[in-house]
């Protein structure tokens, strides 16, 4: 039933009851039938609930945006002694679709051409548009006598949909004629044959691809048409000819950017007028270049097969800019970075007067607004050029009042407090709109939607006087939201995220702070908000479309200590509809395999996040300089917490960590503790506050990274040793000049063991040395060590500076200063014992981050130490 008809019978059978203009009370409400979206939001988007009051106009209102979700066929309202009983009957789901009849075209073929598919609802409107669709198919097709009929079978809130297809006997082609001049060739590609149907979607695409053949042999004017006639196909072909542009007397310019421009011109035909174009397109291009003399006389030859077009160019003297003068009071260099032409480059006589005008502008930016610029005068010696603009500003003009009318001084107050802040401001026409904007702004945010500004302005000696009308119009409220499209995310999950704003004044600012908020779930591409003004309220329908929830990646590399390695990566973002995560990793190496599964809920409780995990790691630790086994360790790892970010930039965390481990084969040389050897259990509390402001976590270019983590463990959370482990991190980026990057990064951390704990395990302490710590250093090799082999330490210090140096076509060169050390107890730490490395790096660009190459040297250098280490590895050292 349309909605039309079903609003009338709700109209009149309201108008039998005698209640069309009555205000009814709601005891008890019944819907029926209902089974695709939950009661609560059918209600809310009606409008009625039990024990309320209710009008026709109001119930009307509320079938209107329930049938805006597209899943009603019909909606009966029924009230009789303060019961309300809905009925409803929802469009059918498509269970099936069968194509019946068809010989000449696959079952593919005419499923691709329907706009519904199974799991859709039935809409008949789309039934009748697509055999309309399918019908114009095929008859473009040559199958002009086809007919199709489509039939529905119902099975309670299920239909199958069958189409039967007469395709009919179609137009043959029964000869094809070739005019024209052209490639023998060309006949190879054409896929129609005498006795095919006549089908103009082939014929089309032969043409389309011919075109571009023609352009890519750099044939220009080249025309393809045919016709067809009693059976008969003919293809009359005219190939275009070659153009050969040459250019003669260039010296100082790119002969391929000359060729470019004016080859841009030539597309269809060649002729005079189009030539003149050209040459009007490289003198510009010329001058703009400083060659303000140049000349350029073109020679045009036609051969049988081709053109050649000779521009025979006399560049003239370059003109470079000397100086700029500007003849005024104001910083000059401040008017002159606004200027196209600048001191030390190509002068361009195209851009003198839009400079001029940019100056004046300037100046009226800056309350002068009777402010002019002269026509610049222009001094060249020797191929030099100087500027002279000479500005008459006159006198500065200040507002010295804001006069504001309203109706019934709406809002006035808090108006005259904004304009209040203009006076004495600089005047010029950019500032009178940006109060009329701002003053709109309020109005907007206190539901006056319509409001409307007009505005005047007189000038009196050096004072702007401002009067302004405003017409706020009817005050609107926020009405119903209704959400559409979400197919995999819950409607639930959607008003969650919604502001609460039913009924509170209309203010369309807050729509673009909820559209954020639901594109940051990751699980929207484009999210749609139409305001539907009704009678004092707006309603909004909220439209989305949503981005694929699921990923799965892999990758291989290879490392210097790893060696060959890869990973396998599968994520689910919209678990349940309700945007709950799960990441599950596998890392495999010759060193090590590792994988684990994470439950991410962003939503636990209003912004707070919730996060668990479960780990499993088995490595083999090796001496990279030796080659042997230093230990082995299994580990089982469970951790569960919650993530908050705030201020933008912060995010803090705090987890319940819990692991068992066990190491074995331990080289004697590297133990210290009882710990090192056999199964331990550590469980801890583990924090973290973080603050990033970089730019592009992959490659930054500005910003700051920094962080501070503590974790503690205690034999009362279960644990077998007490010690408290602190962390941090600060790194800085800064873009040096455009392609040049200075990286610096300082990191630390410390042990504090208490209780019955007198060493750290081999598994809670620092390493140092390796890709991205100190890398003149191989892996883990720096530090204590006992018999030539590392034993890791309980504090460390570190830092980094690299100048990273864009070259060109996504490679980098990186030049690097790191230095840091290890040392066995916190008071040990001794800065005079740190250890330097220098050294260079190749990095490549990557979406996911740069690949690099580095070489460390070490600058301080032992006995028996190698000068240095080679690294690989993906993304920067920090």
């Amino acid at each position: 039933m349309q909605l039309s008809f079903v609003l009338s019978f709700v109209s009149i059978f309201l108008i039998l009851f005698n209640f069309v203009y009555a205000e009814e009370y709601i005891k008890k409400l019944e819907v029926n039938g209902l089974k695709s979206i939950s009661e609560k939001e059918f209600l809310y988007l009606m409008g009625v609930k039990e024990n309320q009051i209710f009008t026709a106009e109001e119930i009307t209102k509320g079938i209107k945006r329930v049938f805006l979700k597209n899943v009603f066929d019909d909606i009966v309202v029924e009230y009789k002694e303060g019961v309300m009983k809905i009925s409803v009957k929802e469009k059918p789901f498509i269970d099936k679709i069968e194509i019946k009849g068809n010989e000449h075209f696959s079952e593919s073929f005419f499923k691709k051409l329907l706009t519904f598919k199974k799991g859709d609802r039935l809409k008949e409107i789309e039934i009748k548009k697509n055999q309309l669709n399918i019908e114009e198919e095929l008859k473009k097709r040559g199958f002009i006598n086809c007919r199709i009929r489509i039939e529905k079978n119902f099975n309670e809130n299920y239909v199958n949909i069958t189409i039967y297809v007469n395709e009919g006997e179609p137009l043959r082609i029964k000869n094809i004629k070739w005019e024209g001049n052209f490639d023998e060739y060309i006949k190879n590609l054409f896929s129609l044959n005498v006795g095919d149907p006549f089908d103009k979607v082939l014929l089309e695409d032969f043409i389309k691809n011919m075109k571009k053949y023609f352009a890519k042999q750099g044939l220009v004017g080249s025309e393809i048409t045919y016709s067809f006639k009693d059976g008969e196909l003919t293809l009359i072909i005219k190939e275009g000819k070659k153009l050969d542009l040459e250019f003669n007397g260039v010296d100082s310019l790119s002969e391929n950017d000359l060729k470019n421009i004016a080859m841009a011109h030539f597309q269809d035909k060649v002729n005079d007028n189009i030539i003149k174009d050209t040459i009007n397109s490289l003198i510009t291009f010329y001058r703009a270049n400083g060659f303000i003399d140049v000349k350029i006389i073109p020679l045009m030859e036609e051969e049988e097969n081709k053109w050649k077009i000779t521009y025979f160019v006399k560049e003239g003297d370059r003109r470079t800019i000397e100086k700029i003068e500007i003849q005024t009071e104001v910083s000059q260099e401040e008017i002159k970075n606004i200027l196209a032409n600048k001191e030390g480059y190509p002068f361009n006589p195209e851009e003198l007067e839009n400079d001029r005008q940019r100056i004046e502008d300037y100046f009226k930016t800056k309350g002068y607004y009777f402010a002019q610029v002269l026509p610049p005068q222009i001094e060249e010696k020797d191929n030099k050029v100087k500027i002279l603009f000479k500005v008459q500003k006159g006198k500065q003009i200040k507002i010295k009042n804001i006069d504001i009318e309203v109706n019934d001084n709406l809002l006035k107050s808090e108006i005259q407090k904004l304009v209040k802040t203009y006076e004495d401001y600089p005047f010029n026409e950019a500032i009178f709109l940006e109060i009329k904007r701002k003053i709109r702004e309020v109005y907007l945010k206190n539901g006056y939607s319509d409001a409307t500004i007009e505005g005047k302005y007189e000038i009196k000696d050096s004072n702007a006087y401002i009067n302004l009308k405003i017409e706020p119009g009817n005050k609107k409220y926020f009405g119903k939201s209704i959400i559409l499209g979400n197919e995999k995310t819950k409607t639930k999950f959607i008003y969650q995220r919604l502001l609460p704003k039913e009924n509170k004044p209309y203010d369309p600012y807050t729509l673009e702070e909820e559209r954020q908020t639901l594109y940051k779930t990751g699980l929207f591409s484009r999210i749609d908000i139409k305001p539907q003004p009704q009678d004092g309220t707006v309603d909004l329908i909220y439209n989305f479309e949503e981005t694929p929830a699921g990923a799965f990646e892999f990758g291989f590399g290879y490392g210097e200590y790893e060696k060959a390695k890869g990973f396998a990566e599968l994520s689910y973002i919209n678990l349940f509809g309700m945007n709950k995560q799960i990441f599950s990793r596998i890392e495999l190496s010759s060193l090590e395999k590792r994988s684990y599964i994470t439950y991410v809920d962003p939503w636990m409780w209003k912004d707070l996040t919730f996060k668990s995990s479960l780990l499993f790691e088995r490595s083999d630790i090796k001496n990279i300089d030796t080659k042997d086994i230093i230990y082995k360790l299994k580990r089982y790892s469970a951790s569960a917490g919650f993530e908050k970010k705030f201020f933008e930039s912060f995010k803090a965390e705090i987890l319940y960590e819990a692991t068992y481990s066990k190491t074995w084969d331990v080289m004697p040389e590297v133990v210290i503790s009882d710990q090192d050897i056999g199964e331990l259990f550590i469980s801890g509390i583990k924090a973290s506050l973080i603050y990033d402001s970089r730019d592009n976590p992959f490659d930054p270019t500005k910003g700051w990274l920094a962080g501070v983590t503590s974790k503690l463990s205690n034999e009362f959370l279960g644990s077998e040793i007490n010690f408290m482990k602190s962390s941090f991190y600060v790194n800085k980026y800064t873009e040096l000049t455009k392609g040049l990057v200075l990286a610096t990064s300082l990191r630390g951390g410390w042990a504090w063991l208490y209780g019955k704990t007198e060493n750290l395990p081999i598994s809670e302490r620092f390493f140092l040395g390796g890709r991205d710590t100190v890398r003149g250093y191989a892996q883990n090799t720096l530090g204590p060590k006992q018999n030539n082999q590392p034993t890791g330490g309980n504090a460390f210090l570190m830092g980094n500076l690299e100048f990273r140096t864009y070259l060109g076509k996504n490679f980098f060169i990186v030049n690097f200063l790191d230095f840091g050390n290890i040392w066995k107890r916190v008071g040990d730490v001794d800065v005079s014992n740190l250890k330097y490395t220098t050294g260079v790096g190749l990095r490549y660009k990557t979406p996911v981050g740069p690949l690099r190459i580095d070489y460390g040297y070490k600058l301080n250098r032992q006995a028996g130490e190698s000068h240095g280490e080679i690294h690989f590895s993906i993304g920067h050292a920090f």
